[in-house]
């Protein structure tokens, strides 16, 4: 059974460094698929969301410069140029643009890492005491995702941030996390025509950010109060591994990251997690018990979805200054289901915690568009949910825009 995460009853305190977005200089390396799983306007598409991307940063040879190889069945030299190559962003953006489709019939995303690890971003070629990022893009799982795990891990360990951009069904989030190492740096869009909706979001994403020397207050600065100053809120995010499996926790635990990491709520808020205690799913040893009737009556436990008890539990204990929730602070639960059958399963817990003043939010990996009374679901990909509950957050009483 699955075992992913213990309980955590107590609220947890997550605090956050004054950090500003300022554009240290960076040596960037994009690792870029071009195999023949992807269709020709879509590749187009992908050069287009680069161009755009790139569009956000300040390159030069002072500032960020930029380098990328084309992979698929091997690497494609010919279409790749290294960090000295171009100098200003005009002819950065221009030379993406003329990088052509391969169409090669293999997806070695593995060996297109290496290369942007030993050639384009090695100690002989980076300016010292830059910060080295890798972003990976592509569409599909690699043929051989060991290799890649392996040249992941070696560019991570050799000081490269990697990011990993993955595109439709055919890419798995295991291997975005093994490219990236940390699913807070992976962004998952269904297909081609959705990059433009990450443009933002990456550039935030792969935008270092180096910590103020000082702190100074909103109130000193003159600044309003931020959504957390206005809005203290205790929240809980409820789900339960052993109901959803590992790629949907995986899908959970990348959504509350994106959530918790936002620019918006770095003050005033807490978060708790309540994600089910490992003994219960436990198997048994051969001596336990002796006869089918007390075996069957142990694997139905299996059978019951564990959200219900754990919703119980939160609606029961969880908002106690004891584990650390402030009688003055908004009580917000996120409840993570796997759609309508596992949203029907817990309706009846929703309506305790409403009926107790908790706000109610629904997030559903599987984006089915699952309805509880009361409370509010979420859509989209993790990164377009972690969005819409922030903007709630914030703005209790404003409808969230369109995406």
């Amino acid at each position: 059974m699955l075992c992913l995460m213990l309980i955590c009853v107590s609220l947890l305190q997550v605090t956050f460094s004054s950090e500003f977005c300022s554009q240290e200089p960076l040596e960037l390396g994009i690792v870029l698929d071009s195999s023949s799983s992807i269709r020709g306007s879509d590749f187009v598409k992908g050069i287009t969301f680069l161009q755009d991307y790139l569009q956000q940063f300040d390159i030069g040879s002072d500032t960020m410069r930029v380098s990328i190889i084309p992979f698929a069945k091997g690497i494609y030299t010919n279409n790749a140029f290294n960090l000295t190559t171009y100098t200003t962003k005009e002819d950065v953006i221009s030379a993406i643009g003329r990088i052509t489709h391969e169409k090669g019939l293999y997806t070695d995303t593995g060996k297109g890492i290496k290369y942007m690890r030993e050639v384009q971003l090695n100690d002989e070629v980076v300016r010292p005491g830059v910060i080295k990022i890798g972003l990976v893009i592509t569409d599909g799982n690699s043929q051989d995702s060991k290799i890649t795990a392996a040249e992941a891990e070696a560019a991570r360990d050799s000081g490269i941030v990697m990011f990993a951009v993955g595109v439709g069904n055919e890419i798995g989030d295991r291997e975005l996390l093994n490219i990236a190492g940390d699913m807070s740096r992976v962004a998952k869009v269904d297909n081609y025509d959705q990059l433009n909706s990450i443009i933002k979001s990456l550039a935030n994403m792969t935008c270092i950010k180096k910590e103020s020397t000082t702190t100074i207050s909103p109130n000193e600065q003159g600044d309003e109060p931020t959504c957390g100053e206005k809005n203290p809120t205790d929240i809980y995010f409820l789900f339960s591994p052993a109901d959803l499996g590992t790629e949907k926790t995986i899908w959970t635990t990348d959504f509350i990251l994106r959530t918790i990491v936002s620019e918006d709520i770095k003050t005033g808020f807490r978060y708790g997690v309540i994600s089910g205690s490992c003994p219960d799913d436990e198997g048994f040893n051969l001596d336990r018990y002796s006869t089918a009737k007390e075996i069957r009556n142990r694997l139905k436990s299996y059978e019951t979805s564990k959200l219900i008890s754990l919703s119980k539990q939160l609606a029961d204990s969880g908002y106690t200054s004891e584990r650390g929730a402030r009688p003055n602070a908004k009580k917000v639960a996120v409840l993570v289901v796997s759609g309508v059958k596992s949203a029907e399963l817990v309706s009846k817990q929703v309506k305790n915690l409403l009926d107790q003043g908790i706000t109610v939010f629904i997030a559903d990996p599987t984006d089915s568009g699952v309805k509880i009374e009361g409370a509010t679901t979420l859509k989209g990909q993790s990164l377009a949910q972690a969005e819409e509950l922030i903007h709630y957050l914030c703005n209790p009483c404003q409808p969230a825009t369109s995406k």
